[in-house]
């Protein structure tokens, strides 16, 4: 490790209370530690802390897709929008096969507006992956947002089979049913 990056940690945890040098070389031999870290900082909104913390990560691990998928979103939520976007692109370089990063890029492209080539991404997540219940929801979100209230419902469909008990599922179905009728007015 070097002094640089001793220092740049040590900055980041002044204010947590880890002030042990231990504790921060704990942190830095134990990267999921210091992902859960990461992540704690994105739930508090404390993006910058959130993205020095995945940085550093990412000195131990280039390829972790919990690392770039956090830096990722504490660029987008910093409104850092193209750099978020190039930390995925190579995320999924090197993850072709994770959902979440895919859904990441989606909610990036999103912010920007760009929805077609986010719903592309948050299909393709969940084409990995059609059990995460969340990105079903952006996308359908995503399609109401966008005006294509048809894809919402087709969507929103697929998600109740999938998984029929969902209440909440049933009441944006119902929502969706209702704007589309309220469109033909």
């Amino acid at each position: 490790m070097t002094e640089k990056s001793k220092y740049n940690l040590k900055d980041i945890f002044v204010l947590d209370n880890l002030r042990e040098i231990d504790d921060l070389l704990k942190l830095r031999e134990n990267p999921i530690k210091l992902i859960d870290l990461g992540y704690e900082y994105l739930d508090r909104g404390e993006f910058k802390k959130a993205f020095d913390v995945f940085k550093i990560g990412a000195e131990i691990d280039k390829e972790d897709p919990d690392i770039l998928s956090g830096m990722g979103i504490a660029l987008c939520e910093m409104g850092f929008f193209d750099e978020a976007r190039k930390i995925l692109e190579y995320a999924i370089a090197v993850n072709p096969d994770d959902a979440l990063i895919y859904a990441n890029m989606a909610g990036v492209l999103w912010e920007q507006g760009d929805y077609h080539s986010a719903i592309y991404y948050y299909s393709k997540s969940l084409e990995l992956d059609p059990e995460i219940e969340e990105i079903y929801f952006n996308l359908i979100n995503l399609y109401m947002e966008a005006g294509m209230l048809f894809m919402a419902l087709a969507t929103c469909n697929e998600y109740i089979q999938k998984f029929p008990e969902d209440e909440e599922a049933l009441l944006l179905r119902d929502d969706i049913i209702l704007n589309l009728g309220i469109s033909f007015i």
